[in-house]
């Protein structure tokens, strides 16, 4: 067995992401991390342990290469003798339509279909492929951004129960390693040299540039913080959640409208919130936005906190993708009064 092979098994089994009889939809893109990725899983699954099956997304914005890594993706599934299947995305239409980032837009496409493939295909697990130089680049990301602890923990090995990361401790030189090792082919992805994307300029210069001038061990410094954030930011979920019991109340029906499904209008008590420390109350707004299919900023939650401050007894913020924030009283009301998309000015509600 190769030796990431036994790394790899060690932290499935130490993190407890697959248990025998699991079925691990496995998210390809062709690129070296997820056919390590797919290749490593591959190698572990077998009777009694856990099954695999490969999900690739054309994205529709690299026709020609798109072509290429499908065929790639079906020829691997082949080689290893698991099943595969592909799905199909707009990601400039829905990219328009809501107001988004071909970035943004394309992760929204791609983790819906991964999650409507993985409850028809009866997968208890989807795994995806971020590394730790992928962990790196993301706190970077964040704290550029504007982003509360929660944001600068990073990404988590396994997510929602069902979303898993085995490679997010494994830095990507190692990966590439194992593929010349296994002799396993995969192809590069030209999105990932426009340096238009925030990500990109990232891991290409800023990276870089912190290694060179300040740091050389910028990566491991960066992943040891989300780590201890991480311990940090279990303990404020929880004393979150205990508080959002007493302070939230939300329909279980979703509104429905023509084009699209927003989340139902979610209520705050606000003297409830304001009982709470300044820190709890800044993650209990992080936590609205987020029911509301909303990621705040610093910026957002900062609004938030006046919002709820001001001695006006109606006062409202116009938040991103429709999404409207008033509050009344006691009470603060975040909802999608026209549904979701790109709106302006007073919609009610």
């Amino acid at each position: 067995m190769h030796p990431l092979e036994k790394k790899v098994k060690k932290i499935l089994g130490r993190q407890q992401l697959l248990v025998p009889g699991d079925r691990v939809l496995v998210a390809v893109s062709a690129g070296p991390d997820s056919m390590a990725l797919l290749h490593l899983l591959a190698r572990l699954a077998g009777p009694g342990d856990f099954s695999i099956i490969a999900a690739y997304v054309n994205h529709g914005l690299r026709p020609v290469e798109a072509a290429q890594e499908e065929e790639l993706v079906g020829r691997r599934a082949a080689v290893l003798d698991i099943p595969w299947v592909i799905g199909r995305v707009a990601v400039r239409e829905h990219a328009e339509n809501k107001g988004l980032s071909l970035e943004h837009a394309a992760r929204d496409l791609r983790y819906a279909f991964l999650d409507k493939t993985a409850a028809r295909e009866q997968a208890d697990k989807i795994g995806l492929a971020h590394t730790a130089d992928d962990q790196a680049e993301e706190l970077l990301i964040r704290l550029i951004r504007g982003t509360g602890r929660a944001g600068l923990a990073g990404m988590k090995t396994i997510r929602a129960g069902r979303y898993i990361r085995p490679l997010l401790a494994i830095p990507k030189d190692e990966l590439l390693r194992y593929l010349h090792d296994r002799e396993i082919p995969w192809l590069r992805d030209s999105s990932n040299q426009d340096r238009s994307l925030l990500r990109n300029r990232v891991r290409q210069e800023l990276l870089p540039f912190l290694a060179q001038r300040f740091n050389p061990n910028i990566r491991e410094t960066l992943l040891r913080t989300a780590t201890i954030l991480q311990d940090e930011e279990a303990l404020l979920a929880e004393l979150c959640a205990t508080a959002a019991a007493g302070i939230f109340s939300q329909s279980t029906d979703r509104q429905a409208s023509e084009k699209d499904s927003a989340p139902p209008p979610l209520t705050l008590n606000l003297d409830r919130l304001r009982q709470q420390p300044r820190a709890l109350q800044r993650r209990l707004l992080e936590t609205a936005c987020w029911l509301m299919d909303t990621r705040p900023d610093f910026r957002v939650i900062a609004q938030l906190l006046e919002l709820i401050d001001t001695r006006r007894p109606a006062a409202g913020l116009h938040l991103a993708n429709g999404l409207r924030a008033r509050r009344e009283g006691n009470i603060l009301l975040f909802s999608f009064p026209r549904g979701q998309g790109r709106l302006r000015g007073d919609l009610g509600g």
